[in-house]
């Protein structure tokens, strides 16, 4: 009995393993998640990453004259704890038996496709709570905030409209000066320029609109769109939670960060007693961002925002 149990489960195994890993790394057209994060592996089971300030400008200095001596400034620390996610089924000698295979082998795959799904959707979390203060980052700050303390002590910044601004073309221009206009934490200019465009799938009309025609909207003087091409539009189905936010991102800086523990893996195990196979697929990781630079958003409900 023994030794038929273990072929009974030994035989689905490989094929069942494919077949999760198929539906894993299928990837649909709206996969977006490696598109706007840093993604890196890791040991331990958890990541921190500090930083210091840069340098101000260097300071003229006559022959002879005494070296400007800056110290850097210790900036915060960002911790990431990798979280585990598991999820499973069972086949029963019977179902395999009577079914011949036809049914049961869409199941690892829908397996793999909902790791997929919740790896997406849990990268998109970063997006839906950005405006929400239960998740803050290395600095006791949203990722959207119109108050990010400075290291140094200097004036707090803000990457996060504080009207609210809806997407429109003007406002994209709005939102472009007030990114580039991000400083580091010694109060210099960083060369930063947004070349993405996230939204929700409600906004991916007016979106494209803005950014990939070729002639600027709304006018009759055929007038050329000069963010034609500088842009890309990523509408997100998992960044569901407010229809009106939108995001600039610079996808050069990498401050948007994925630390895989473990790459999702299927495992098999079997019960003697109820001659049932079981099939478990698990992964660990964790995500957020190192810095708020690099990103600018709005809650696009034109309504007043302090955070």
């Amino acid at each position: 009995m023994a030794s038929l149990r273990a072929n009974f489960a030994d035989l689905l195994t490989p094929g069942f393993i494919k077949i999760f890993d198929d539906g894993y790394n299928f990837k649909a057209p709206t996969s977006v998640m490696e598109k706007v994060f840093n993604v890196d592996s890791s040991e331990k089971d958890s990541e921190k990453v500090s930083a210091i300030t840069g340098f101000g400008y260097p300071v003229l200095t006559s022959e002879g004259g005494t070296i400007d001596y800056e110290d850097p400034v210790q900036m915060y620390d960002t911790t990431y704890t990798h979280l585990k996610y598991t999820k499973g089924f069972k086949v029963s000698r019977e179902l395999v038996e009577d079914d011949l295979y036809n049914v049961i082998k869409g199941v690892p795959k829908a397996l793999g496709m909902a790791f997929r799904r919740w790896q997406e959707r849990s990268a998109a979390q970063v997006f839906n709570r950005a405006f929400n203060s239960s998740y803050l980052g290395g600095d006791s700050e949203e990722l959207a905030s119109t108050s990010h303390d400075r290291s140094d002590g200097g004036t707090a910044q803000s990457n996060a409209s504080s009207t609210g601004l809806t997407l429109s073309e003007a406002n994209l221009e709005t939102a472009i000066i007030a990114f580039r206009g991000q400083l580091d934490d010694k109060g210099m200019r960083i060369d930063v320029f947004p070349d993405t465009l996230v939204v929700p799938i409600d906004l991916r009309k007016t979106a494209r609109l803005i950014v990939e025609s070729p002639s600027r909207q709304g006018t009759a003087d055929n007038d050329k769109n000069i963010y034609h091409n500088e842009f890309k539009v990523l509408d997100w189905i998992y960044m569901d939670r407010n229809t009106t936010h939108w995001f600039l991102v610079d996808s050069s800086q990498k401050q948007l960060q994925w630390y895989w523990r473990v790459k999702p893996e299927f495992k098999q195990d079997d019960s003697y007693d109820t001659d049932m196979a079981l099939y478990k697929a698990r992964a660990r990781w964790s995500n957020g961002w190192n810095d708020w630079r690099g990103v600018w958003a709005s809650q696009g409900d034109g309504a007043a925002y302090s955070g």
